[in-house]
C-alpha cells in the first residue's frame, strides 16, 4: 500500500514539476489516474517552495524584486506546463473561430496576441501579489493557493468530456474514481484549513469550486469539453484569482 502511494505521488509530482523522479517501470493509464489524488500535495511542496524562496529573497532584496525573483523560480519549477496552457486556452478563446478550429490554434505551439496578454497579466497580477503577501513563520495563503489550484483541476475532470481525440484531456476527463476524487478534496481542503483561518479557508476553497465549475461550464460550451491545456489555464486562473484576494487581509488571519 505505502509503496503504491509513494509510486503515485511521484508520479504527480514528475507531471506538475520538474523535479527528478526516479524511474520506476511503465506506467499504464490506471496508476496516472490514481496518481491525481496527490495533486494537492503537489501544491503543498510547491507552495512551500515559494514561501521559502521569498523569504529568502526579501532578506537581501526588496519585496518588489524577491517577489519577481520567487515568481520567477516557481514558475520553472512547474517547468512553465500551466502558463503554457493558459496562452493556448485564451489564443484558442481570442480566434473566435468554430470549436474544432479553435482547437487547432490551441494545439499550435506559436503564441498569439490573446496568450501574451493573459500570461503577462497573469505574472503582473502574480508579481503584484508575492509582494504584498505577509512573510510570517506561517506559510499561510502562500502554500494553500497552490494546493487549491491543483484541488480545482481534479474537481473539474469529472465534469466535462474531453474536447479532443488526443492529449491529456482523452487521459483524465471523466476518468477518475470517486475514490481518487474524494481523497484529493480531503487532502486539499484538510491542507487549506491547517494553513488558513476558517473564514479565509471557507473563503478560499469556495472561490476554487466556482471558479471551477464557471470554468469548465465555458470550456464545455466554447470547446465542446476540456483538454490538458484548459487543465493548466484552470490552475493558473485560481492561482491569480486567490493570491490577489488573499492580499485583501484574509492572509493575515
Amino acid at each position: 500500500m505505502m509503496t503504491r502511494w509513494v509510486r503515485n505521488l511521484g508520479l504527480a509530482l514528475s507531471f506538475g514539476t520538474i523535479i527528478p523522479i526516479p524511474d520506476r517501470g511503465p506506467i499504464d493509464d490506471e496508476a496516472l489516474l490514481a496518481s491525481v489524488s496527490f495533486f494537492p500535495i503537489v501544491g503543498l511542496i510547491l507552495g512551500l517552495a515559494l514561501w521559502g524562496l521569498n523569504a529568502a529573497f526579501s532578506l537581501v532584496l526588496p519585496r518588489q524584486i524577491s517577489a519577481i525573483m520567487a515568481l520567477a523560480l516557481y514558475t520553472m519549477a512547474t517547468g512553465g506546463l500551466h502558463l503554457d496552457g493558459l496562452m493556448d486556452t485564451f489564443d484558442a478563446i481570442g480566434s473566435r473561430k468554430p470549436a474544432r478550429e479553435a482547437l487547432l490554434i490551441m494545439k499550435d505551439s506559436r503564441v498569439g496576441a490573446m496568450g501574451a496578454l493573459a500570461a503577462s497579466l497573469l505574472l503582473i497580477g502574480k508579481a503584484l501579489a508575492f509582494s504584498k503577501l505577509p512573510l510570517t513563520a506561517n506559510p499561510g495563503a502562500w502554500v494553500a493557493v497552490p494546493i487549491i489550484a491543483r484541488l480545482a483541476v481534479v474537481w473539474s475532470m469529472p465534469l466535462a468530456p474531453a474536447a479532443a481525440e488526443t492529449g491529456l484531456g482523452v487521459l483524465y476527463a471523466q476518468r477518475i474514481s470517486p475514490k481518487t476524487l474524494i481523497v484529493a478534496t480531503v487532502l486539499g481542503l484538510l491542507g487549506v484549513g491547517l494553513l488558513l483561518s476558517t473564514q479565509a479557508a471557507i473563503i478560499l476553497s469556495l472561490l476554487g469550486l466556482g471558479l471551477t465549475l464557471g470554468w469548465t461550464r465555458y470550456i464545455q460550451r466554447r470547446f465542446g469539453g476540456s483538454t490538458g491545456d484548459t487543465y493548466g489555464a484552470l490552475i493558473e486562473i485560481v492561482e491569480w484569482v486567490g493570491f490577489l484576494m488573499l492580499t485583501g487581509g484574509w492572509a493575515h488571519g
